[in-house]
C-alpha cells in the first residue's frame, strides 16, 4: 500500500479533481500549474471557434471570462479550498487580438485579507505574445471543510 500525496503534487492533484462547473469546461479549462512560493498557478484554455467574433478573433468577453476563472484559480488552489471566491471587481485589459489554439494563463495572489484577496493575470496566446491582462478584488467566503 502507498501512502497518499502530500506536498505540491497533492495539491494540484486535489485542484485538478475540484469542479469548476460548465463556465471552465466551455473555456477548455485545465489547471496545469500551482507554485505555492511563488503565489501562481498555470491554467491551459483552448480558442476555439465557438468563441470567435464574426473576424475570426476570440470575443473580448471571453478572454475576460478566461481571465476571470485564472484569478478566481489562484486564490481557490493557494488557499487549498477554504473559501469560495467571489469577484467584486476587475479591471481587464486587451492587449493583441487572439485566434484559434492552446492560450496559457498565469495568476498570482497578491495579497490576502480575512474576507479579501487581491489577484491579476495575464493571458498568452498560442505563439506566446501576451494577449490581456487583469487585476481584481475578491471577496473570500469560507467554505465548508473538505
Amino acid at each position: 500500500m502507498t501512502a497518499p500525496l502530500s506536498g505540491p503534487a497533492a495539491l494540484l492533484r486535489r485542484q485538478q479533481q475540484h469542479d469548476r462547473g460548465p463556465a471552465a469546461r466551455l473555456l477548455g479549462h485545465q489547471l496545469t500549474a500551482i507554485d505555492t512560493a511563488l503565489g501562481t498557478v498555470e491554467v491551459a484554455f483552448l480558442a476555439a471557434p465557438h468563441l470567435f467574433n464574426p473576424l475570426g478573433m476570440m470575443q473580448g468577453g471571453f478572454t475576460a471570462a478566461m481571465l476571470d476563472q485564472a484569478m478566481v484559480d489562484a486564490v481557490t488552489a493557494l488557499t487549498d479550498l477554504q473559501y469560495h471566491v467571489v469577484m467584486q471587481a476587475m479591471q481587464c485589459n486587451f492587449l493583441a487580438a487572439i485566434g484559434p489554439g492552446r492560450l496559457l494563463c498565469r495568476a498570482s495572489m497578491l495579497r490576502q485579507g480575512r474576507s479579501t484577496a487581491f489577484v491579476e493575470a495575464r493571458l498568452f496566446e498560442s505563439a506566446g505574445e501576451l494577449a490581456a491582462t487583469a487585476t481584481a478584488v475578491t471577496a473570500l467566503q469560507p467554505a465548508a471543510p473538505h
